[in-house]
Order: structure tokens, then C-alpha cells, then sequence
């Protein structure tokens, strides 16, 4: 049986009410007490031991960081991520780490939980294993193997930032607690989950059955402290393959690209059969017209067709405005041209026309709106693919808080049908998903959270965010995210080039180590 913690709150959570709180009269005779370090947050203990954290550790952490991002714990359809090698890899490591570092360990499968400390009161820090496919061909060099050579100051590979740079710093930080002896009101666990990038199922099943702590804290997403994220949403868009069109003239034969719906498609394909050079001239003219959009093209001829590629720039999806989408850029191109009948033709048609270059859903329909703290309805058309006898796109929409669910749907379903009719589409069919936003403004870690932020980057106005992308902080209670990216900083997770700098990394483990020390303190 654990024994119960001495206090029932850590000290750091008085310490932050007391600064949050209103100004009260001085008593009449009581002397105003003297100023102590422990009044402040970050406390001096807390620094000291986040200090060390650093001086000690940063480069067992990067180190740690190579190996985790040597797994290569990529979703494949079809199966369970927990029982694939990669999967099962990562738990034996991250085991004989806990043993390392003197933490305990729990597997339970699709979440895997590493503890210090015996009190009864618990705080949760949560990371993530799984990663997103990476494209060795758009790397420098193999993504799954760490490079901390090639871009002075750049720790690079898949996962640096999302989410595996993140979880080796909480395992440091740990161990900096460990070390300093540092008393705990709270037992800390750190919460791997397995399936963030792809299906939240299996982690919710685990939380079916473990209760997890009563406040949670993820690594997985911006600074100062995110307390709100939109609900995520997919729309599949699909018009039958068919033959060729009759005839010998110039005809749209393929329309693809994108790699999966959490990112901005940086390449984008488009085939043209039956070419004439008065098209391929005028094909031309009008990509040299595009080339200061940041989107590039080029275009080659090779047996009869026209081959035209569009580059632009890969980003999280939930903030689009980081990318340029390569797939709507090379579609505002092509809709300058009339095209004979074909399922890549219809397509160019419904993203020029519905979706175009934007970011805020500004032609699809009435569906875009924006809260005034949340910010707006950003969408991505993310993949564009022929599978089945179909040719389908693939859009990712995130949801401020304003409207419900089934509005929204209503919203999609209308445009779509629109759409259809006035387009002469018949065949075009569509599926739809909408979730909620989450909303956790009155966390109670948020005042901690926010004096370390401040504490460390001198960003005194620092306050509350919300983001367009989803964690798993959402599934837990009083869950919050902290880093670590930073506010104006370009986000690099998902996309092909991942890296975090070793200043940041350094800074997430001094940071996430006086979070630590100071919610889970006594």
C-alpha cells in the first residue's frame, strides 16, 4: 500500500495561487514577511535541479534520442502497432531504460508507463512512440538514423520533434529528480502512447481499464501552454476511374499526390496524354506565371505525354499556412485549361473550384467560420490517390469551437452536393467525419506551467494557447500541453525535413525538468 502523501497539495501549486491570486489588505499587526526563493516559480531548488538536468544529461538525452528514433515505429494499415517488432523493440528499450534510470515500468501494450516515486497522488507527463512515414528519397540522409553532423546545431531525423525528442528529455528529467533526491507529494508517470498518429482506440481501451493521474501534462505540441486544440475532420472525396476518353486530342490522364492527411503534400503529379506543342507552350507559360506562388513546376515530355510535377512545401497540417500545398497549386494551374471528361479532370475541377489555394475553407461553401480564441476553420487537401477503381482526395479540417458537429457535417454534405450538381459529376461520392473540439482552460497546472515558460524565455506576457492540431492530452483529465515548439518558430514535425535545434532540446529538458520539480515537489 502506497503511503499517503504529507500534503495534499505540492508546494508549487500554493506558491502559483499566491501569485494569481488578488492582493489581500495587510494585517494591522502582522510585519510583512520577508522575500524567500520559495515564494518564486520556478523555485531555486527547482532550478538548481533543472540546471543540473542539463549539465548532466544532455547528452545521455541525445544520445537516447538516436536510439528511439532508430525504431521505426510507423503505422502499418492493417495491423496492431503494439505487436509489430519496431513496437516491441521500443518497449524493451524503453524497460531496460527504466531499470537504467531507476524508474519502474509498465507495458500495457498500446501504452507503456514509466514511474518514479510511491505517493498516492499521481501526475502524468505524456509522450508518444509512433511517428509518421517518413520519404527516404526527400531526406538527406536515412530518416531513421539521427544526424547530428550535417546542419551544425540540428538534431535531425523522424521524430526529433514529434515526439521522440520530447519523450528523451522527460526520461532525463526524471532521472535529474532521482538524482537531486528531491522530495515528491506526487509520483510521477510518464505516459507513452503508441498509437497517437494513427488510431486512438487502442489508447483508449488501456484508459478503459487504468485509471491514469488526476493531471496531465503532454510534451507534444507548442509553448507557452496549450489549452484548447479544434476537433479534427476528414472529408474522402471520389469519382470513379474509367478508360481513356474517345478521341486523340489532349486528355488529363492522372492527377495525383500527398503522402498521408496530417501533412501539407509537397509533391503533386499530373499527366497529360495527346499533348499538342501549342498546349505544351501555353502548359508552360502558365507555370513560369505560377513560380513566385512557393509553389515549383516543371514539366517534361517523354513518349506523347506531358509529365507535370509541382513542388511545394510539406508542413503539419494543422497549420497549413507553414506549407505550400502542391496538389491545390498544381490544380489552380490545370483549371486554366479546358479538359475532355476523366476522373482526373472532375478532380481538378472540384479543388479549384471548392477547395483553391487557401487555407480557411474560403470556397468550401459556408463551411468556413473562426472562434475569436481558437482562431479559424483551417483546411488541407492532404492526398489525392487512385485505389479501387476510384480516384480519391483526401482533406483534413480542423474546427474551432462555434458551431457543433452536425453543423458542420450539414455544411460539407451542402457544398458537396452543390457541387455535384452544377458540375455535371454524378458519379462523385463522399464520406465524413467531424469531432469535437477540446476545451481545458481551468487546468490547475497552468499557472506552473506559464512561470516556468516565463521563467526561461523572458516572455513575460506569455499566456494560453489554443492549436489546430490533437494530442492525447484531450483523453486524460486536466490535460494540458507544454511544448515543445516554440510560439512563432516553424514547426518541422511531419513534415521531410524533421529537426529540433540542440539549443531547444536543451531548453525542453531544463524546462520539462523544473515542471516537474515543481508540480510534483513537496
Amino acid at each position: 500500500m502506497r503511503p499517503a502523501a504529507r500534503n495534499s497539495a505540492p508546494r508549487a501549486r500554493r506558491r502559483a495561487a499566491a501569485l494569481l491570486a488578488p492582493a489581500l489588505a495587510l494585517a494591522a499587526c502582522a510585519p510583512p514577511p520577508p522575500p524567500e526563493e520559495a515564494a518564486a516559480v520556478p523555485s531555486a531548488r527547482s532550478r538548481e535541479v533543472a540546471r543540473y538536468a542539463v549539465d548532466a544529461y544532455a547528452e545521455a538525452a541525445i544520445a537516447t534520442l538516436a536510439d528511439l528514433v532508430a525504431f521505426e515505429t510507423v503505422h502499418v494499415p492493417g495491423t496492431v502497432n503494439a505487436e509489430q517488432p519496431p513496437f516491441r523493440a521500443m518497449t524493451e528499450y524503453l524497460r531496460a531504460k527504466a531499470l537504467e534510470l531507476g524508474l519502474d515500468f509498465d507495458d500495457r501494450g498500446a501504452v507503456v508507463v514509466l514511474g518514479l516515486g510511491d505517493a498516492e497522488e499521481r501526475l502524468g507527463i505524456v509522450a508518444h512512440g509512433d511517428v509518421q512515414p517518413a520519404d527516404p528519397a526527400k531526406w538527406a540522409a536515412d530518416p531513421f538514423r539521427l544526424d547530428t553532423e550535417s546542419e551544425p546545431g540540428r538534431l535531425v531525423g523522424r521524430g526529433t520533434e514529434d515526439d521522440k525528442g520530447p519523450l528523451a528529455c522527460a526520461l532525463y528529467a526524471l532521472k535529474a529528480l532521482a538524482d537531486r533526491e528531491v522530495p515528491l507529494a506526487r509520483r510521477v508517470e510518464l505516459i507513452v502512447a503508441y498509437t497517437e498518429e494513427s488510431d486512438w482506440g487502442p489508447i483508449q481501451a488501456v484508459l478503459a481499464t487504468w485509471e491514469p493521474p488526476q493531471e496531465n501534462v503532454a510534451f507534444d505540441g507548442w509553448y507557452p501552454v496549450v489549452v484548447a486544440e479544434k476537433g479534427w475532420g476528414q472529408v474522402l472525396v471520389s469519382l470513379p476511374l474509367a478508360g481513356p476518353p474517345a478521341g486523340s486530342g489532349p486528355s488529363l490522364a492522372s492527377f495525383t499526390g500527398g503522402a498521408f492527411l496530417s501533412q501539407v503534400p509537397e509533391d503533386a503529379v499530373a499527366v497529360v496524354t495527346g499533348a499538342t506543342p501549342r498546349l505544351e507552350a501555353a502548359l508552360r507559360e502558365a507555370a513560369a506565371a505560377r513560380q513566385g506562388s512557393g509553389v515549383t513546376f516543371t514539366i517534361e515530355r517523354s513518349a506523347g505525354e506531358l509529365t507535370i510535377a509541382a513542388h511545394g512545401v510539406a508542413a503539419h497540417s494543422s497549420t497549413p499556412w507553414e506549407g505550400r500545398n502542391a496538389i491545390t497549386h498544381l490544380a489552380a494551374l490545370l483549371a486554366g485549361f479546358e479538359w475532355p471528361p476523366s476522373a482526373a479532370a472532375g478532380m481538378v475541377r472540384f479543388v479549384d473550384e471548392l477547395v483553391g489555394t487557401g487555407d480557411n475553407a474560403e470556397r468550401f461553401g459556408d463551411l468556413a467560420y473562426a472562434d475569436e480564441f481558437m482562431g479559424p476553420l483551417t483546411l488541407t487537401l492532404a492526398t489525392l490517390g487512385e485505389a479501387e477503381g476510384a480516384l480519391t482526395a483526401g482533406i483534413s479540417f480542423r474546427r474551432p469551437v462555434g458551431r457543433t458537429a452536425a453543423e458542420v457535417e450539414a455544411s460539407v454534405e451542402a457544398a458537396l452536393a452543390g457541387f455535384r450538381e452544377r458540375s455535371g459529376l454524378s458519379a462523385l461520392t463522399w464520406e465524413t467525419a467531424v469531432y469535437d473540439p477540446y476545451v481545458m482552460r481551468d487546468a490547475p497546472q497552468v499557472p506552473v506551467l506559464l512561470e516556468v515558460f516565463r521563467h526561461y524565455t523572458g516572455q513575460q506576457d506569455a499566456a494560453p494557447i489554443a492549436i489546430g492540431g490533437g494530442t492525447n492530452a484531450r483523453l486524460l483529465p486536466n490535460g494540458v500541453t507544454f511544448g515543445p515548439a516554440m510560439p512563432g518558430v516553424p514547426y518541422t514535425g511531419h513534415s521531410e525535413h524533421e529537426f529540433i535545434t540542440r539549443d531547444q532540446f536543451a531548453l525542453n529538458l531544463e524546462m520539462y525538468t523544473a515542471v516537474l520539480a515543481e508540480l510534483a515537489g513537496d
